[in-house]
C-alpha cells in the first residue's frame, strides 16, 4: 500500500504543486519508485539478494513511517548493498 503522497505522486510526476511537494522534493518519491518499478520489470533471479533487501525495507520504511529518511537509507543501501538499522527502523511499539 502506498502513503497518500507517494500514490499522489505517482499519479502526477510532471506537476509535484498538486501533491504539495516542490520539484526537488518529488525526487525522494520518484528515484526509488523507479528503482522499483526497474526491478518489477526484470526477472527476480536477476535482483541481486542485497537490492531486493534494500527494495522491501523502502517500501516497509515508507508504508510503516519508520524513523530516519527512508530516501537517504535507500540510498546508503544502493551504495553498501546493506539497510542502515542505525538510521532507519520501525519505530518502538509502531507498525
Amino acid at each position: 500500500m502506498d502513503s497518500t503522497v507517494s500514490c499522489c505522486v505517482k499519479t502526477h510526476p510532471a506537476t509535484p504543486e498538486r501533491c504539495g511537494l516542490t520539484a526537488s522534493e518529488v525526487s525522494k518519491y520518484l528515484v526509488p519508485m523507479k528503482a522499483v518499478e526497474s526491478a518489477s520489470e526484470a526477472s527476480e533471479e536477476a535482483i541481486p539478494e542485497w537490492k531486493q533487501v534494500c527494495i522491501d525495507a523502502y517500501a516497509q520504511c515508507q508504508e510503516q513511517g519508520w524513523s530516519g529518511s527512508c530516501y537517504d537509507c535507500f540510498r546508503y543501501c544502493e551504495g553498501q548493498h546493506e539497510w542502515p538499522v542505525d538510521k532507519c527502523r520501525r519505530l518502538k511499539g509502531g507498525g
